[in-house]
């Protein structure tokens, strides 16, 4: 009973130190883990749009600081840029976000 009680909490230990994610590129998990070090404790999400034909990746951090921005990422993991902020941006790459992406699915939110 004891070696059955040490497997399971082992597991529990090691399938909790990543999150898992029904879609996305590989890079996908090691990209969230980082964001969930500082993103809000609510409010926050990561949601997938199109975007000049590519699929991108947006984090949004919630609403806990003033003028965080939202990153956007490729499908490798690269900071495309990002939406938002203080500055208030609203293009990517020069080309207005809003206008030219379209959303395709939420896929993780705390």
């Amino acid at each position: 009973m004891k070696t059955f009680s040490i497997s399971c909490l082992c597991m529990a230990f090691l399938s909790g130190c990543a999150p898992r994610l029904s879609s996305g590129p590989k890079c996908l998990p090691d990209a969230l883990t980082a964001f969930q070090t500082w993103c809000c404790a609510s409010g926050a999400h990561l949601d997938k749009y199109s975007f000049q034909g590519q699929p991108v990746y947006l984090f949004e951090p919630g609403t806990c600081g003033a003028d965080m921005p939202t990153y956007v990422l490729d499908q490798h993991c690269d900071t495309l840029g990002f939406l938002g902020g203080f500055a208030g941006f609203t293009q990517i790459q020069g080309i207005d976000f809003a206008s030219n992406a379209s959303f395709q699915g939420s896929i993780w939110k705390n």
